[in-house]
């Protein structure tokens, strides 16, 4: 007896499922191509755009060079060129680079000047000045710059700055004269714990005088208050004489006041008390590193683990010029591209309830953090790099959740991402080589605020696509089931509603992302198994231990992410402020950091401020940022730098705009790869 694929109405039945089979794979291929349209066309401008007043945050032009006017004086040059990227062209502490700054950059035409030499109220001395700008602020942003500014340069931002309004006076009264210090007696240690008791010192600082809280200055911004105990960190200076000086002349704008009402024997007796107290310096013998990141305190730790991080490079909203929206902190809302992967909007962080974290726990948020899965979906980590924060600590994680729940809630509606079609990344990923991870070639970072946005909601949109392939591949698997001859279905037996099940168990299996099954811990190990992990068995134990934190922070402070897990740098950087590279920050003395001291690297990490004096653009380096990190941990991540091996690539120099730069800020994900701008 003939198959019925074989008789005359087998045939017409194969010719009809033929017909089908073609116009399901046409409508599945429109409906996908659909999928891809919309995250191309989607969300191609911002909801909104914040430009700040010029009197809150000035816009810079980068490089600073290019915004010295022609008839500059030599004063005004050397300004606009070092100062005005944190300062502002005017001197109003009102840098592009200051929202992310604590404290913020000094108001130059403002009296209130913390470092000098005079009494509370009176105006710095010219000499007052110098000393800052050229030795700058020890464990602050503010770097010495003795080294790259001629002493004629230094004068000549003097004068410049009484042009913007600073003031300084050579009234010899004003002066404090710093006496003679008497002898160091357990009397006077005990006297000055008296003292420190009875000025309510403590209120600031702690009765263990590790200080840690966050307090407004005059401005209205956080400041933290000193750890006294770390004599390293004062930034006038560790003398006797010094901390007597700031004693007295307070250290206005911030919190503390001056104690000159002190008698001088009570002044003495208190910096006496806090020798006594000070812990030893960071790698010396019997040094234990307590920096604020090991605080036990979780809302000291976390505020400083986030302020000192890359959250805020991500999730806080920017303007055209790159500036942070510091009052919409880790709010979201900036467009991330990253084709074949998706198009992202970062996500508010912020407690409120119906756009943020608010009705998240503690433990979700870590594990968000650290294992990049909520009970929505897996995050991807092209858009938040989770793999390379797994290594947090639980007690950091933690830390880092109770702090962002105190955060300020900020109503911001974060869209879902986008995703392109399935042939379009699977042919993506199959020509770029990168199948299993589909690395993107380039990621995009979009200024302006994303959420909040009016229309349709694309992501449901796509959502809706997809129910709607699915829904035609189910059909042509019914469809197959009642047309296939029996002999055809081999293991599955007799067509059934198995095959159809089958077939979409089947598809199911394929859409789930690899990720998602794949082990956090696993896909963080491999990422980061190239890191090096120096042996430190040479080291004393205080060295060791800057060593082994020093590799914590460059792996959970993200700078694995841009140097890579050998420091040997090289990603492409393109966007309107020109073309630059990532660093070489391996021990390599001609390609890496070799040759620098390691003043400078900590200089180039906070400060922003390269070797030969160079500015670094604080949206490719986050100085700004970085510029929080506490002294401990600044050592600590120049001494696991100095063991990276060293690495001979080389990394091209900067270019400045010449007009075929991306229009968007591009970064590309593996070095000596430059395709075309998205």
């Amino acid at each position: 007896m003939p198959d019925r694929a074989d008789a005359p109405g087998g045939r017409s039945r194969s010719s009809g499922l033929l017909r089908w089979s073609v116009a399901a794979l046409v409508a599945v291929l429109l409906l996908d191509a659909s999928r891809s349209l919309v995250a191309h066309l989607g969300w191609s401008t911002p909801a909104s755009m914040w430009q700040p007043d010029p009197s809150d945050y000035a816009d810079i032009a980068w490089p600073p060079a290019a915004a010295v006017p022609p008839a500059a004086s030599r004063g005004e040059r050397v300004y606009l060129e070092n100062c005005a990227i944190c300062h502002g062209p005017q001197g109003r502490g009102n840098g592009a680079a200051a929202p992310s700054m604590s404290p913020r950059p000094r108001d130059l035409a403002g009296d209130a000047f913390k470092y000098k030499s005079t009494v509370a109220g009176a105006p710095p001395t010219r000499d007052d000045l110098r000393k800052v700008i050229a030795d700058g602020l020890d464990a602050s942003a503010m770097p010495g710059f003795a080294d790259v500014l001629s002493a004629q340069d230094i004068d000549a931002v003097l004068d410049h700055l009484v042009t913007l309004g600073t003031r300084t006076t050579t009234d010899a009264t004003s002066r404090v004269a710093v006496p003679t210090r008497p002898r160091v007696t357990a009397d006077a240690i005990a006297r000055g714990a008296r003292v420190y008791a009875a000025e309510g010192c403590g209120d600031c600082h702690g009765a263990d005088l590790r200080g840690g809280a966050p307090q407004p200055d005059a401005s209205g911004h956080e400041v933290v208050a000193r750890d006294l105990t770390a004599p390293w960190t004062f930034r006038g200076g560790a003398t006797p004489a010094d901390v007597f000086l700031r004693l007295t002349t307070g250290m206005a704008p911030s919190p503390m006041p001056s104690y000159a009402h002190l008698t001088e024997g009570d002044r003495w007796a208190l910096v006496a008390f806090l020798e006594a107290r000070a812990r030893p310096a960071p790698g010396e013998p019997g040094a234990v590193l307590a920096g604020p990141g090991q605080s036990a305190d979780p809302l000291v730790r976390g505020r400083y683990l986030v302020r000192a991080g890359m959250c805020g490079l991500c999730h806080t909203e920017v303007s055209a010029g790159g500036i942070y929206r510091d009052a919409r902190y880790l709010a979201g809302g900036i467009r991330i591209g990253a084709h074949p992967q998706g198009v992202f909007v970062s996500r508010n962080l912020t407690p409120d309830d119906e756009t943020g974290l608010g009705r998240w726990s503690e433990a979700e948020i870590a594990r968000a953090i650290r294992d990049g899965r909520t009970e929505a979906r897996l995050l991807n980590v092209w858009s938040m790099p989770w793999i390379f924060l797994h290594g947090l600590s639980d007690t950091d994680a933690l830390a880092i959740a109770r702090y962002l729940k105190t955060l300020p809630p900020v109503h911001n509606a974060v869209p879902q991402p986008l995703h392109y079609g399935t042939l379009e990344t699977a042919l993506a990923m199959l020509l770029d080589g990168d199948v299993w991870l589909g690395r993107p070639a380039t990621i995009t970072y979009v200024s302006g605020n994303y959420a909040n946005r009016a229309g349709p909601d694309l992501a449901r949109l796509q959502s809706g696509l997809v129910t709607l392939q699915l829904v035609v591949i189910a059909a042509w698997l019914a469809l197959l089931a009642s047309r296939i001859p029996r002999s055809m279905w081999l293991p599955l037996g007799r067509r059934s509603w198995r095959a159809v099940a089958g077939g979409t168990a089947v598809l199911a299996i394929y859409a789930t992302p690899l990720l998602g099954v794949l082990p956090a811990d696993f896909l963080s190990r491999e990422a980061l198994r190239e890191v090096p992990r120096p042996d430190t068995a040479e080291l004393t134990p205080e060295r060791a231990a800057l060593v082994d934190r020093g590799r914590y922070l460059f792996v959970n402070a993200s700078c694995v992410f841009c140097h890579g897990p050998d420091g040997a740098g090289g990603l492409k950087l393109s966007g309107p402020p020109g073309t630059l590279y990532t660093a070489n920050i391996s021990s390599d003395r001609d390609a890496g950091l070799g040759a620098w001291s390691d003043g400078e690297i900590a200089r180039a990490i906070r400060s922003g401020v390269g070797r030969t004096g160079r500015p670094l653009y604080w949206q490719a380096m986050p100085w700004d940022h970085f510029s929080n990190l506490d002294e401990e941990d600044v050592t600590s991540l120049v001494a696991y730098l100095r063991r990276l091996p060293p690495v001979t690539r080389r990394v091209p120099a900067y270019r400045p705009p010449s007009g075929d730069e991306c229009a968007v800020y591009t970064v590309w994900t593996e070095p000596n790869r430059s395709p075309g701008c998205r």
